[in-house]
């Protein structure tokens, strides 16, 4: 075989592994909107409110932790 041969095998391959995926997934249980796969995000406690672990371990962490009062 040559490589031509070989990278068309390889495409056919995939599309049919995409057949294969798009069938199995409409089998899945349908998600609400906005509701997350199994996915559980740690929050922190900061004076401005309950944030994310993700978010808090960012660039914008300084801003998370001061208090921000309009008098």
């Amino acid at each position: 075989m040559n490589i031509k041969e070989n990278i068309q095998r390889a495409k056919d391959r995939i599309k049919e592994l995409e057949v294969l995926i798009d069938a199995w997934e409409s089998t899945l249980p349908k998600k609400k909107f906005g509701e997350k796969n199994d996915h559980i995000e740690p929050t922190i406690t900061t004076p401005a409110g309950e944030i994310s672990e993700t978010l808090m371990s960012g660039a914008l962490a300084d801003h998370y932790m001061k208090e921000h009062r309009e008098y």
